[in-house]
């Protein structure tokens, strides 16, 4: 299945499926500095705590503000 954005464009990779609230969650905090850290980016990365309470870096496609299409999680080691 094509998941699609806000304007009917398709994302190119596959959706990772996220916790309904561990999405609004991430969105949020991409949302909170999109302009100063993801604008212009199409593709970005987030580090972040996962409702788990353990650090991971999202990986996303970015179709502009709140139009993002999450397709990797990992465990941050850092």
């Amino acid at each position: 299945m094509t998941i699609l954005d806000t304007n009917g464009i398709p994302f190119s990779k596959p959706t990772f499926w996220l916790n309904f609230k561990e999405y609004v969650k991430i969105c949020s905090e991409i949302n909170q500095i999109y302009e100063i850290q993801y604008k212009g980016k199409p593709i970005a990365a987030h580090a972040s705590f996962g409702i788990d309470g353990k650090a991971y870096i999202y990986w996303f496609e970015n179709h502009g503000f709140d139009n993002y299409n999450i397709f990797l999680r990992v465990i941050d080691e850092h």
